[in-house]
């Protein structure tokens, strides 16, 4: 990849999100749209842990044996009863970590 590439994806991304984001731009979007913005991120994060948890060099893991899998149970777990996004966050990667030291 070249850096001309990374510099001009670096420049959409920022356009895009400067566009959406920035309250002083007088760009008044439909209430169906604004809904559907609020759904990105997570569809986006989805789209990128996916392919991590599921595939170890483009071969399925088997979900037994995979701490991936069980961290991200556990993650979803401990968001949902814990309502703090950093002690979740702390508590996950504490498990995931002791997944693969001790156990796979």
């Amino acid at each position: 990849m070249s850096w001309s590439f990374i510099f001009l994806l670096a420049a959409i991304v920022f356009f895009n999100r400067y566009l959406f984001l920035e309250p002083k731009v007088a760009i008044q979007f439909p209430m169906f749209f604004e809904r559907m913005l609020k759904y990105s991120a997570p569809c986006l994060l989805s789209a990128i842990c996916m392919p991590i948890i599921f595939f170890d060099h483009g071969e399925w893991r088997v979900l037994q044996g995979n701490s991936y899998f069980y961290a991200t149970i556990f993650c979803i777990l401990a968001s949902l009863f814990l309502r703090k996004i950093l002690v979740s966050l702390a508590l996950s990667l504490l498990f995931f970590y002791a997944l693969e030291a001790w156990v796979f």
